[in-house]
C-alpha cells in the first residue's frame, strides 16, 4: 500500500495475537488486489451497550486510484462467536475480500469492455487440446481456447476461418478473447 495501514481499537486492549491478525488480513487483501492505496480499520470491542452487549464489531475503509472506497461494517450481531474479536475480525475481512474480488473482476471487465476487436485467421488447431492459435491481420498470433468462442461452436472452426477477437495478456503471451467468427 502506498500510505501504511492505520489500525485503531477502541473500549478493548489488543493482544499480540489479534494485532498479527490484522496485519495478516491486510497482507491477504493487499495479495488479491495490489494497488490499494490505504486501508483503515477500527476494531471496537465490547461497550457494555444494550444493542452489542459484550460483542465486538470491525470497521475497514480501502481506498484504491479511479475506484470508489471500500466500506465494510462488521456489527456486532446475536452471534456470541463475536465476543472473540479474532472473529468479527475474521468475518469482517472476508467480506472485505468478497468486495475486493468484485473491484479486481471488474477492472479486467472493464479493459475487455476498452479493447478494440482484432480481425484474423485460424491458423491452428493444438492437437489432444481444445485450443489453438489465431494470427491477427498484422501478423500477431495469439493463444485462444474453446472456451474464448463465443458465437459458434468449438469443434466447427477450421483452419483459415475469419474470426474477430480481442487481446489480452496471457501467462505465455498474447490471448485471443471474445472469439467471433466472421460470416461472409
Amino acid at each position: 500500500m502506498k500510505i501504511e495501514p492505520e489500525i485503531s481499537y477502541r473500549n478493548i486492549e489488543p493482544s499480540q495475537h489479534l494485532r498479527d491478525r490484522v496485519d495478516k488480513e491486510i497482507r491477504q487483501l493487499e495479495n488479491i488486489y495490489p494497488d490499494l492505496t490505504s486501508c483503515t480499520v477500527l476494531i471496537d470491542g465490547p461497550s457494555g451497550h444494550k444493542q452489542t452487549g459484550g460483542l465486538a464489531s470491525v470497521r475497514i475503509h480501502l481506498t484504491a486510484p479511479g475506484r470508489k472506497d471500500i466500506a465494510v461494517t462488521h456489527v456486532a450481531d446475536d452471534n456470541h462467536a463475536h465476543e472473540d474479536a479474532l472473529v468479527s475480525v475474521r468475518d469482517a475481512f472476508k467480506a472485505a475480500q468478497r468486495q475486493i474480488k468484485k473491484l479486481k473482476h471488474d477492472d479486467r471487465v472493464d479493459r475487455t469492455t476498452d479493447m478494440t476487436r482484432i480481425a484474423g485467421k485460424i491458423a491452428r488447431f493444438l492437437a489432444e487440446e481444445d485450443a489453438g492459435f489465431i494470427v491477427a491481420e498484422d501478423g500477431q498470433e495469439c493463444y485462444f481456447q474453446a472456451r474464448s468462442v463465443t458465437d459458434a461452436r468449438f469443434k466447427d472452426l477450421k483452419v483459415g476461418d475469419d474470426v474477430t477477437f480481442r487481446i489480452e495478456p496471457g501467462n505465455k503471451g498474447p490471448q485471443a478473447v471474445a472469439v467471433h467468427l466472421r460470416g461472409d
